[in-house]
């Protein structure tokens, strides 16, 4: 059995495997990272999304509608339970849609429920709420986010 070590680092290959796609504009690597009937939700954007091949479908559509995607991953916390874990990520995003003049900037909040399988850790859901967004047309306009409300998680690592 891994170490309580071994799993958090495996979580954390995750979260950054999938950034990685992200910014290599990887829909297939996007999805590989959620189990089969994982779920991704963004709050005040639409239903929940479940299925992996849903969720593929949807990053593609995004991919599309793009231009121009980086995030950058800052900092996380990982709480690991048997084969089950919950984590949170602070992460932020500069984006241009296609065809687009006005840059977004965005500062968000992952949080993660995964779960091991057979073929490694792998995110069952993931929550990602929009803490800041800035917009820059000709001037700069910006829009503060209410925090969300946080999975009840430990925010230093259980010993």
């Amino acid at each position: 059995m891994p170490s309580r070590f071994e799993d958090e680092m495996a979580i954390r290959a995750l979260v950054s495997a999938y950034a990685d796609a992200v910014n290599r504009r990887d829909a297939e690597g996007m999805a590989a990272v959620l189990a089969s009937d994982g779920i991704i939700e963004k709050p005040g954007y639409g239903d929940p999304v479940q299925g992996r091949d849903k969720i593929l479908k949807r990053y593609r559509r995004l991919q599309r509608e793009r231009e121009f995607l980086c995030q950058q991953i800052h900092s996380g916390v990982v709480h690991v339970d048997g084969d089950r874990a919950s984590a949170r990520w602070w992460f932020s995003e500069t984006k241009l849609a296609v065809g687009g003049e006005n840059w977004l900037t965005m500062v968000g909040v992952y949080q993660d429920e995964c779960v091991r399988l057979p073929e490694g850790w792998r995110f069952s859901r993931r929550v990602q709420t929009t803490v800041m967004e800035r917009i820059l047309v000709g001037g700069m306009q910006v829009t503060i986010h209410d925090l969300p409300e946080f999975a009840n998680m430990p925010g230093l690592p259980a010993l």
